[in-house]
């Protein structure tokens, strides 16, 4: 079934999408606080097709904020923002569509839950552009494998009864349903237990190898290291780093200016490595860091 229900509502859906902003300010302006301080300075940046970003920074450097601009969920005070090209005011009568293809699950998205079932809360979104029954329920068993959950064990479950790990893949199963082209997740690991997220890395992998454009916003160096191939860091509103991870987690100086810290595997193999023991190097897991310590041992 793939895209075809939610593509025929938007004509020819588009296989590719890209974001650029262009010299983006930002404020919250208020009438009790016209003067309020700048939240986003002078932005500039571009998500391709296929990018796997992760936007890092300290508490208060602007994060949500950027990536809520993203979908016209807040419009720039200054500068612009295009998607595919066209300014997003452009698409003023169609910011639904452009809702569709960029997809935010926000920090603890089960708070948003409000359906009995499991089913009932990943069919919301397609119903409400009248989506045959029998193509939401494709799509529905489609997305929880996906997020590596069992149709029929999960289907009629409550939402409100699954364990935290379960509830987060269901918020990303509720998106993923409306097939965006790019995936954002704000701290998708905040309040998850260790396995949880180990599975949640392999489902986000998984998503990733379909094709979707990946933005990851969070503090857990380890799961941002793991997974994303470009860093985007932020510091009092502004980007002071876009590049390969690996030369972020290098620079220890700008690292340590934005209040973050190396993934534990990283930094470990560093420390191993001036010691004298011949690692390959980047390690960004700490199992791949296990398995050539464990080749390392091995007798010849």
């Amino acid at each position: 079934m793939g895209t075809k229900g939610v593509a025929n509502l938007e004509g020819e859906y588009r296989k590719t999408l890209k974001i650029q902003l262009q010299d983006v300010s930002f404020r919250y302006t208020h009438s009790f606080q016209p003067n309020s301080d700048w939240v986003l300075r002078h932005i500039s940046l571009t998500i391709e097709q296929g990018d796997f970003i992760g936007i890092v920074g300290p508490s208060g450097s602007g994060k949500t904020t950027l990536i809520q601009l993203f979908n016209a969920l807040l419009r720039p005070v200054e500068g612009q923002i295009l998607v595919d090209e066209i300014p997003i005011q452009n698409y003023s009568r169609e910011i639904t569509k452009i809702r569709q293809r960029i997809g935010i699950v926000f920090q603890f998205p089960e708070t948003q839950f409000f359906e009995n079932t499991v089913y009932d809360e990943i069919a919301y979104g397609l119903r409400n552009l009248k989506i045959p029954e029998s193509e939401i329920e494709q799509q529905i068993r489609e997305k929880l494998a996906l997020v590596d959950l069992d149709y029929a064990i999960f289907r009629n479950r409550s939402p409100f009864r699954l364990s935290d790990g379960e509830k987060r893949r269901v918020a990303i199963a509720s998106i993923l349903v409306m097939e965006p082209k790019v995936l954002v997740l704000d701290e998708p690991t905040a309040g998850l237990d260790y396995r949880s997220i180990i599975l949640l890395k392999q489902v986000i992998r998984r998503i990733f190898q379909q094709g979707k454009t990946i933005v990851i916003v969070s503090h857990d160096m380890d799961f941002v290291g793991a997974l994303v191939h470009r860093i985007v860091a932020l510091q009092r509103g502004q980007i002071c780093f876009d590049g390969p991870k690996t030369e972020f987690f290098k620079n220890m100086a700008l690292v340590n200016s934005t209040h973050l810290k190396l993934p534990r595997a990283f930094e470990m193999a560093v420390r191993l490595q001036k010691k004298g023991i011949p690692l390959v190097l980047p390690i960004y897991e700490l199992e791949d860091l296990q398995h050539q310590l464990r080749e390392l041992a091995a007798p010849l």
